[in-house]
């Protein structure tokens, strides 16, 4: 249950909180919020013109959204993969990031690094992570939308990144990701598969959870697990992410160990919070792999971005309409009522 101690500055923000089932569903008292939902709308002029028409051409949807979606990446990397893995991630999906940080105990000329004196072991991910947080909130919450954070082994399609958050306002308090079960109700997202914060989930977590040890440890060893629990503490919401078929977008694992179909009594299957559709691997629009070898990092940049089938029509595609102030409160409530149908 949430402790009222835990939560008593939150008015100070203009936050209050209704809770349901240890699931904290936010509610915004403050006047100028409803104003504030959209700052976009400034842009209409410009996202008119570019969907007045039937899409014609993706490609300047993309170079828009990337104006309109902004993400911070954060990548989880080491100083024996700063020439390799990091390096491939700065050259190939990383450079479509509107900001790149990586986080190791090394700095490196050749790449952009926030130092965290931590020694390189699995233990200490959730303190790099709880660091990287703190110094991008710190620096960065109003310039960006959304932090992304990943692995230094993980892919991600930036461009469907961007087209799946354009409906959400950054200023929901919500997260995605690959949703795990776990020992508490919400469950997490899993954190070689990326998971992403909308700004207030970035601001909750570290004005109410980093900074008590009441709501968020110290230390430990799972830093996906921590996060997730530390944020659901806050009143953040765990998010779907599959599409309408029930397909995933994020997938913890190299595309090829589920493809074609996610195989039965694999360890992943055990773990989904939903239940996976196993008519196919993943969703047309995915977003992410894992565990991706460093030749894949190259193999994945070609198909997907260079080389084209000739003859081969694609149908144009608009952007999805964006939610307002209730369709995303309804859509909170849903996501924060959801329990596992995944028995395994």
């Amino acid at each position: 249950m949430y402790k009222r101690n835990c939560c008593a500055n939150w008015t100070q923000h203009g936050i209050s909180l209704l809770t349901k089932e240890n699931t904290a569903i936010a509610v915004y008292n403050d006047p100028g919020y409803l104003k504030l939902w959209r700052n976009n709308d400034l842009r209409a002029s410009e996202k008119a013109a570019l969907l007045k028409y039937p899409v014609a051409s993706e490609e300047h949807l993309a170079t828009w959204l990337r104006r309109e979606v902004r993400i911070l990446c954060l990548v989880l990397t080491m100083p024996s993969s700063h020439a390799t893995k990091a390096a491939l991630v700065n050259r190939t999906w990383g450079a479509r990031c509107n900001k790149l940080i990586f986080m190791s105990s090394q700095t490196d000329s050749n790449l952009n690094i926030l130092q965290i004196n931590k020694s390189e072991s699995r233990k200490n991910l959730y303190a790099k992570v709880r660091t990287g947080m703190a110094y991008v909130h710190k620096h960065y919450l109003n310039e960006y939308d959304w932090f992304l954070k990943a692995d230094d082994d993980t892919y991600i399609v930036m461009e469907n990144l961007r087209l799946f958050l354009y409906p959400y306002d950054p200023e929901s308090s919500v997260y995605f990701g690959c949703r795990f079960k776990a020992y508490f109700s919400q469950g997490y997202m899993s954190g070689g598969g990326g998971y992403v914060l909308s700004r207030d989930a970035l601001r909750r977590l570290n004005l109410f959870a980093l900074n008590s040890t009441t709501i968020c440890k110290l230390n430990g060893e799972s830093e996906d697990v921590q996060i997730g629990h530390c944020l659901q503490d806050v009143g953040v919401i765990a998010g779907d992410t599959r599409d309408f078929q029930g397909h995933h977008r994020f997938l913890p694992v190299n595309p090829f160990t589920v493809f074609p179909t996610i195989l039965s009594n694999s360890w992943l299957e055990g773990y989904f919070f939903h239940k996976p559709n196993k008519s196919d691997c993943c969703a047309a629009s995915a977003i992410s792999f894992h565990y991706v070898k460093d030749f894949e990092f190259e193999l994945f940049e070609f198909f997907l971005y260079y080389m084209r089938v000739f003859g081969l029509h694609r149908t144009p595609r608009a952007l999805p309409s964006r939610l307002g102030f209730r369709q995303m409160n309804e859509r909170l409530q849903h996501w924060s009522q959801q329990v596992t149908d995944n028995k395994n």
